[in-house]
């Protein structure tokens, strides 16, 4: 059957998008509302707290905080129903854990996660995921498999093309974002280099913490010695997207400086809320630029 390679996109609270007429994509897991962002619907966007809690009555969703989004449903509905099986690329506000490295204002491609309290996020008990192999027979996954691992020739593709449709975004935001230390302009938004890194010193980690509160100061102090920056809900959806084999692109846009790190004078909750205003103009060219690259690019496939 002829179908048409498609690419999703998840935006976090930080992305505003205006005009987009979303659906419902019924999934096993439960109802998520996707739209399109370009006119062919080869990229489709989810808005990851404002799309799988959704009101019977009425189709809109109402905001779901990171420990009640139905990650499953979300990436069910994007790469098993929808078909963007070209890969997800997530936009992700985070906190950084060392401000002099990573900091308040810069743009980061991760090349690894660290979850913190390690959980069972899987799609097994669908007749689509297998245990080592994929079914043969419609299969769509399997459960077990190395996570963010550098042999993985699409992920790696998909970090690397990403990068370079957004490199040019940064002459237009140069004044309000800051390059982390190993990243240079050409090199934007990857750190160090397309590739994975071996350790703390060549890498991008991102922590996922359990949410919804902020991490405390002597949490931030344990995570500082496993990662770069923290997020509430990036390792989920990594993960989901693994079991699934569609590669993952995750950027990472650090808002504050974690708790008892930053220099804000009301703390790291207002130095978040600040520079979410602030930055809104960079993640929506992030956003365009992803549409431009992606939409222009699609073609059929067979599946």
């Amino acid at each position: 059957m002829a179908s048409v390679s498609r690419i999703g996109i998840i935006g976090g609270s930080g992305v505003q998008l205006t005009g987009q007429v979303p659906w419902i994509v019924d999934t096993p897991f439960g109802p998520c509302l996707v739209s399109a962002l370009d006119d062919e619907k080869t990229v489709l966007f989810a808005s990851r707290h404002n799309c799988t809690s959704v009101d019977a009555a009425t189709g809109k969703a109402t905001y779901a905080p990171p420990h009640e989004v139905n990650y499953r449903a979300l990436i069910w509905a994007l790469v098993v129903q929808s078909g963007c099986k070209d890969g997800v690329i997530a936009l992700g506000s985070t906190g950084t854990l060392d401000p002099e490295r990573v900091p308040v204002g810069s743009v980061v491609m991760a090349d690894d996660y660290y979850v913190v309290a390690p959980e069972a996020v899987t799609f097994w008990g669908q007749k689509e995921i297998g245990t080592f192999d994929m079914p043969t027979d419609e299969g769509e996954g399997c459960i077990h498999y190395a996570p963010a691992n550098p042999c993985d020739q699409k992920w790696q593709g998909l970090t690397r093309r990403v990068q370079e449709a957004l490199q040019p975004v940064l002459a237009g935001v140069r004044d309000r974002v800051k390059l982390a230390t190993g990243q240079t302009e050409d090199l934007w938004p990857c750190v160090h280099s397309h590739a994975p890194g071996k350790d703390l010193d060549d890498s991008i980690v991102y922590v996922n913490s359990v949410g919804p509160r902020f991490e405390t100061r002597a949490e931030i102090r344990a995570y500082r010695s496993v990662g770069h920056v923290v997020g509430m809900t990036c390792g989920r959806e990594w993960a989901l997207c693994e079991e699934l084999q569609v590669p993952y692109c995750l950027v990472c846009f650090c808002d504050n400086a974690c708790n008892g790190l930053s220099k804000h004078p009301e703390g790291a909750l207002q130095e978040y809320l600040d520079h979410k205003q602030s930055i809104a103009d960079v993640t929506s060219g992030v956003i365009q630029r992803l549409v431009e690259e992606f939409s222009k690019s699609a073609k059929p496939s067979v599946s």
